[in-house]
């Protein structure tokens, strides 16, 4: 089975000048934590992604204000896709072996097509279930860049 078979399509997307604010005002108001960031309304060629975590570390953490900062800043650049003719099981192994629970559905100019979630492998149950399992398992590893605690970065005594 491919990707273009069940992924979701017609996904909500941004732009790279668009506010924070306005970012997470279409993530409450369409029920997702990912929105693609994508380049020319009309090409729609993925250059990154904005999730909540990135709104949260990378915006309201140290600080800055939503209203004055942009997708750009915040996103994660040049993320992991995967194609339209994708066999599902290559789309299951990128996500356990990039540690993300979404990805982006391209096609061979990397224009978004459609977006793929963990959620659609186990409500449709069209893999077997220990390899989402072990999927599940990688992405629930401790992540390499991941070594502050919050004690050093509160300066807690």
């Amino acid at each position: 089975m491919q990707v273009k078979e069940i992924m979701i399509t017609k996904p909500s997307y941004c732009e790279p000048y668009w506010t924070v604010e306005a970012v997470a005002l279409l993530m409450d108001h369409v029920g997702t934590g990912i929105l693609p960031v994508i380049e020319g309304v009309l090409d729609r060629k993925v250059i990154g992604v904005v999730t909540d975590r990135d709104l949260c570390v990378r915006v309201v953490a140290p600080g800055l204000y939503p209203a004055h900062t942009w997708v750009k800043e915040c996103m994660t650049p040049n993320p992991v896709c995967c194609r339209l003719w994708d066999d599902v099981k290559t789309a299951l192994s990128l996500m356990g072996d990039n540690q993300v629970r979404r990805l982006p559905v391209v096609d061979q100019e990397m224009r978004l097509q459609g977006m793929i979630s963990i959620s659609e492998f186990i409500r449709l149950e069209i893999v077997e279930m220990s390899a989402v399992y072990e999927t599940l398992r990688k992405l629930s590893q401790p992540r390499a860049d991941s070594g502050k605690h919050v004690a050093s970065v509160l300066h807690v005594a």
